[in-house]
């Protein structure tokens, strides 16, 4: 009676491995695509110049690199320097530098420490360091339209000119990023900030920078930009507001 039951058992086993086997092999999974890169940035230069009653050249070059891989922790770095003469006089040496690290909380959170060093002779800021602690949000985070807010409190040492004379204060600062991203190719950024001496109320300083950049190639863009800095109680002779307008050739890598 045994063997009775062995050969259907057997033939079921077939008809039912049958359709398996008239499939074949599962077709094998579609590869993962590669993480970003954790180092990115940019670097560019600006030249102006000018001949005839008046002969000017202004030459500008600035970077920025970025490190953000798996882990919640980031770092930036940017620099800018900017030279120039008038009729073979120096009237413009401005250098600005930043370091910041920062630790994401969320997807649109981040805490950031911040140090940077300026110097703008010829507006009678011979040097400037500066320290911030604070925390940016992320308002938006996808569509055409970004949006980001930061605060934070810190504080400057200013040696200004002439005479260099040297000052220490606290400070708070709030600013907002604003990117339009136009098309795949292009777009609109603006950032603003404003920083409040706590020592000084008359003391305040404001900037804005605008840019609207067009790729020309994967790796080269240009960019347009138009920046204002403004400090409310300058350096005896000299303006509150400086401003910057400039055509740039920015190579991304």
């Amino acid at each position: 009676m045994s063997h009775s039951y062995r050969i259907p058992a057997a033939a079921l086993c077939l008809v039912w491995a049958a359709p398996a086997l008239a499939q074949g092999p599962a077709p094998a999974a579609a590869p993962l695509p590669p993480p970003p890169p954790a180092w990115t940035g940019n670097a560019q230069v600006s030249f102006l110049k000018t001949t005839g009653n008046t002969e000017t050249s202004v030459l500008g070059i600035g970077g920025e690199a970025r490190y953000k891989g798996a882990s919640p922790w980031s770092l930036g770095l940017k620099a800018a320097l900017a030279r120039g003469k008038a009729d073979d006089v120096e009237n413009l040496r401005k250098f600005i530098s930043a370091l910041r690290g920062g630790r994401a909380f969320s997807e649109r959170t981040d805490l950031f420490v911040e140090v940077g060093y300026a110097e703008d002779i010829y507006a009678g800021i011979d040097s400037r360091y500066g320290g911030e602690l604070g925390l940016s949000h992320r308002l938006t985070i996808t569509g055409k339209h970004l949006l980001s807010v930061e605060a934070g409190l810190g504080g400057i040492h200013e040696v200004r000119l002439p005479g260099k004379v040297a000052e220490s204060f606290g400070t708070a600062r709030g600013g907002f990023s604003y990117k339009y991203v136009i098309s795949k190719t292009s777009d609109f950024q603006n950032q603003a900030g404003m920083t409040l001496n706590l020592s000084d109320s008359q003391d305040w300083r404001f900037t804005n920078a605008a840019s609207l950049t067009a790729a020309l190639n994967a790796r080269f863009s240009m960019k347009l930009s138009y920046n204002v800095a403004h400090l409310n109680t300058p350096p005896p002779g000299k303006k509150q507001t400086d401003t910057t307008a400039a055509a740039a050739l920015v190579a991304k890598f």
